[in-house]
């Protein structure tokens, strides 16, 4: 009964420590390597899904941009780490828009998780930015080297295109993000890649103008109540 009982309190003490981590699809938005960050390129596809998964005996990470740096981990139980062991990453080579910087940014995710030796240990931490959104940040302690990922999916540029009941213009933009056919009383919000909330107000008209003239150059995501999120770039 005492080794049940310890089971039990051991498997729901792991569960709960990590169970957003598994229940949510998350999305590569930004990497930091050798202190060099780099948004992620817009691609003519959405960015791939990246996943938690637990197989049975083991958990999986698949970490997906174009291609995917897949292996199979191990959670700490005292700390918001896991160690992966073994893996490997597809080798697709994408030549739509943007392909140069794309694939480089394939490079960086491959690199990130293998340029290391099985067994090597990834810190991960979870902020929560208001309501469902939430950005994820896994650390390779020894390097410093980040990979940021978002909970909202992000359009591709066709995808991005068929929004049609909400106009959103210009992309990228300089000074003035401007919302049309928006109805009332909607929440609007702002984030940076790496999470941090840098606009956020209500619709009270058809449109909407957020004048983003201090926010810094980079990509950045919209998110309009009841909308999909929508990723935009200041110049």
């Amino acid at each position: 009964m005492k080794k049940t009982l310890f089971f039990l309190l051991f498997s729901g003490s792991l569960f709960a420590q990590n169970a957003e981590l598994l229940n949510n699809d998350w999305y590569i938005s930004q990497m930091t390597i050798s202190n060099q960050t780099t948004t992620s390129p817009v691609m003519q596809l959405a960015i791939g899904t990246s996943k938690f998964m637990n197989s049975g005996n083991s958990y999986n990470f698949n970490s997906a941009y174009y291609n995917t740096a897949g292996s199979t981990i191990t959670f700490s139980t005292t700390a918001d780490s896991f160690t992966r062991q073994g893996g490997g990453c597809t080798l697709a080579i994408y030549n739509g828009t943007n392909a140069a910087a794309a694939q480089d940014y394939d490079q960086k995710n491959c690199d990130f998780f293998f340029n290391s030796v099985s067994g090597t240990v990834f810190n991960y931490q979870i902020i929560n930015n208001g309501g469902t959104y939430k950005t994820l940040i896994i650390t390779n302690p020894s390097t410093g080297n980040k990979i940021y990922y978002n909970n909202a999916s992000f359009l591709g540029i066709k995808e991005n295109n068929l929004q049609q009941s909400l106009l959103i213009y210009p992309n990228p933009v300089k000074e003035i993000l401007t919302l049309e056919n928006i109805e009332n009383d909607l929440s609007v919000k702002v984030f940076n890649m790496i999470g941090q909330l840098v606009y956020e107000g209500k619709s009270a008209d058809k449109k909407v103008k957020i004048d983003t003239q201090n926010f810094a150059v980079g990509q950045y995501i919209l998110i309009v109540n009841g909308k999909k999120p929508y990723q935009f770039i200041k110049e």
